[in-house]
């Protein structure tokens, strides 16, 4: 456990402390933080970033696949309206995706994944999903379910706060 107190005030945090609250928070914000580096890596290689990837995910297979507002996209991926803006302006310019006017509301558009885009997302999935698999598994087996259990219970109470 030595080496795992040391890494951490490498980072600021000292366990010793007694602050759990600390030391739950900014752990998980550093493994966020390693994870998705190693994410955008990959994703770099095709030309995406993580928001860009997600938001072609979304078009894809959430709404059953019939699209999505660019206001509900914009709360999934935790971006403004003027970022998923330029999120979907640079997608339609790609051709991954293909933005409809909502025919009972004319000020609200749709995003829809396009056909191009379901391609991409055909060749970049068997990689990020072995990516993001091998990250996980650094967590021990007889853990993973429990962790899983944790990390659910506590959004789920997070988002019951808002």
């Amino acid at each position: 456990m030595k080496t795992v107190k040391n890494n951490l005030r490498r980072y600021g945090i000292n366990p010793a402390k007694g602050r759990r609250y600390e030391n739950i928070t900014y752990v998980l914000a550093l493994a966020y933080n390693l994870m998705k580096a190693r994410i955008d890596a990959y994703l770099a290689s095709y030309g995406l970033s993580s928001s860009e990837f997600n938001l072609l995910m979304l078009a894809a297979y959430q709404n059953e696949g019939l699209g999505l507002s660019q206001v509900e996209l914009s709360k999934r991926l935790i971006v403004s309206a003027s970022n998923i803006t330029k999120l979907t302006d640079k997608a339609v310019k790609a051709g991954f995706i293909v933005r409809k006017t909502n025919p009972q509301s004319r000020r609200e558009n749709i995003i829809c994944i396009a056909q191009k885009g379901r391609n991409l997302i055909d060749e970049i999935w068997p990689g990020y999903d072995k990516l993001v698999s091998g990250m996980t598994e650094k967590i021990p087996p007889a853990d993973r379910l429990h962790a899983e259990r944790i990390l659910n219970d506590w959004f789920n109470a997070l988002q019951e706060d808002k």
